[in-house]
């Protein structure tokens, strides 16, 4: 029997275990699965094969991950920094291109992090059967905001779903916009885990907002966007007619380090 080593990290309630030992990809599904009910999300830890990153996180679908990445950092850096200090990593991400930059904070109780994200690729107006929706492109992910919405669990569910069969993504998110209010509540769907999660806290979705509303305005923004998790900061920067960064940043906490036996999936 074999025992497998996991973090269970938590940036803003978005909790995710990170696999820190080796695995096979044929493995990582059923690992993905045995994990699940204890987390939202699942990244694995590996070497990094691009100059200048320190690892690379492989999310569960192949999807980027903000708040993952922030939280793989705070774990990279857990020793290294006391309270006040603040140093930047850059970590290979699944869905990105480039390593991304991450800069972690240490706090009395966690950690404050600032990631840069990768950029939009798109942003249009589009539909989903009868409802209208904006999508906007990340690498790897496509989130649809649903302006003012307060559907039930069963109609967000069933929109989502439809739109997946829909738009061919790794991963897709539903993000309901109370905008009067600043609160979104994503529902997200990773195509290779078949997971439709009820997330707490969404990094790239809370980008997507910021996003769309520089789009909207034609201008930069900065937003803190609530969520039932929390709230996680946004500043999407806008220039020469579209928006040309985006900085995510929030909070991290590591809950525990625990192992999986593999007998748990077999």
């Amino acid at each position: 029997m074999r025992s497998l080593r996991y973090a269970l990290l938590n940036p803003t309630g978005n909790r995710t275990c990170l696999v820190l030992d080796p695995i096979s990809d044929a493995a990582r599904s059923g690992i993905t699965a045995a994990l699940m009910d204890r987390c939202e999300q699942v990244g694995y830890l590996m070497p990094a094969s691009k100059p200048g990153a320190m690892a690379r996180l492989q999310m569960m679908g192949g999807e980027f991950c903000g708040n993952a990445s922030m939280a793989t950092a705070a774990f990279l850096l857990r020793d290294r920094l006391t309270p006040g200090q603040e140093e930047t990593v850059y970590l290979e991400v699944s869905g990105a291109d480039a390593p991304v930059r991450c800069t972690i904070r240490r706090k009395e109780e966690g950690w404050r992090g600032t990631v840069t994200m990768p950029p939009v690729e798109e942003i249009r107006r589009t539909r989903v059967g009868a409802v209208p929706l904006t999508a906007v492109m990340l690498p790897g992910m496509v989130h649809l905001i649903d302006v003012g919405a307060s559907r039930g669990r069963d109609e967000a569910e069933a929109l989502l779903t439809r739109a997946a069969a829909e738009i061919r993504a790794p991963a897709l998110g539903l993000l309901q916009w109370e905008e009067a209010a600043g609160r979104m509540t994503p529902l997200v769907f990773v195509r290779e885990s078949q997971t439709l999660v009820w997330e707490t806290a969404c990094g790239s979705g809370s980008t997507a907002i910021a996003a769309w509303m520089a789009w909207k305005a034609g201008k930069s923004v900065e937003v803190e966007i609530e969520q039932p998790g929390g709230v996680l900061a946004v500043r999407a920067d806008w220039r020469d007619s579209g928006v040309r960064e985006l900085f995510l940043t929030g909070h991290v906490t590591l809950e525990a380090e625990e192992t999986l036996e593999l007998n748990e999936i077999e």
